[in-house]
């Protein structure tokens, strides 16, 4: 198994570090790479055309079209300066997650940027973020806006249990676990609840990667009085790992965004980019 194409989102944010990876990675891999240009819906209906000032449309027709193409100019001018020739470009109308969920049904990765909680349209970043790892059958590569990212997969931590949401994630990530220089799987339990089958759960995943030539080496950690994503996140800086693999959204996302979980902390607080499936 290979990723043979990639999916890299774009918007009118600061998306160059996201598309650089996106490049990097196509590179690495030898993937055709989709450039794909969706933002929270700005359409004009009819309805609300004939409401407007005609001034006031063409503004807004102009503005998004001006938008839209300075986002593929982009891409272009990244994709031609990296001398990346396989590549395509599309910007779906109609609504932006439904548009998202299903250009990444045709990707092996989907590259998303991380959602800013401080930054315009949050809410939808969020949103495209949840509809892809949910409804795509896909896996996303989510890159952070705070760092530069200059490596990725040379160390890489793998945060494991016992889920259907672990084991796809690992599985969807063996192109990059292949290629890595370390990987470190983490096994984390709350005190006094490590158990044998978890710790034969850690043995059986190091020996399934071994099944496909990867040399993994494996902690179990207990976790006390602390977050389980915040210190996923302490373990990343530990080990200088630049990426992280997990699974997403184990529990309902009702209950993440109520009483909060490790997709939610990592979603917010991420330093490296992190590789989730569900």
């Amino acid at each position: 198994m290979d990723y043979r194409r990639l999916l890299v989102h774009l918007d009118d944010s600061a998306d160059a570090a996201r598309l650089t990876l996106a490049i990097g990675l196509a590179r690495l891999v030898d993937a055709e790479l989709a450039g794909t240009y969706l933002v929270p819906t700005r359409e004009l209906t009819p309805f609300t055309s004939a409401m407007l000032p005609d001034a006031m449309v063409e503004y807004r027709l102009r503005d998004s079209g001006e938008a839209q193409a300075s986002a593929e100019a982009r891409f272009r001018e990244a994709v031609d300066r990296a001398q990346w020739p396989r590549w395509s470009w599309s910007a779906p109308a109609g609504r932006a997650i439904d548009a998202a969920i299903q250009h990444a049904r045709y990707a092996d990765l989907c590259v998303l940027g991380q959602p800013q909680a401080d930054a315009p349209h949050a809410g939808f970043a969020r949103d495209l973020a949840h509809g892809v790892l949910m409804n795509a059958g896909r896996p996303a590569l989510v890159v952070p806006h705070s760092n530069a990212v200059e490596t990725i997969a040379r160390t890489v931590l793998v945060a494991w249990k016992e889920s259907r949401e672990s084991a796809r994630a690992v599985a969807d990530a063996l192109p990059l676990l292949k290629r890595a220089g370390e990987v470190v799987v983490v096994s984390i339990a709350p005190p006094g609840e490590e158990s044998d089958r978890e710790r034969l759960a850690d043995a059986g995943v190091v020996a399934w990667l071994a099944c496909h030539g990867i040399a993994a080496r494996v902690r179990h950690e207990v976790a006390e009085d602390v977050d389980t994503g915040a210190f996923l996140l302490s373990r990343v800086a530990d080990l200088g790992a630049d990426l992280l693999v997990m699974g997403a959204y184990s529990r309902p996302r009702l209950s993440e965004i109520v009483l909060g979980g490790v997709t939610r902390t990592v979603l917010e607080s991420m330093t490296v980019p992190v590789l989730m499936s569900h």
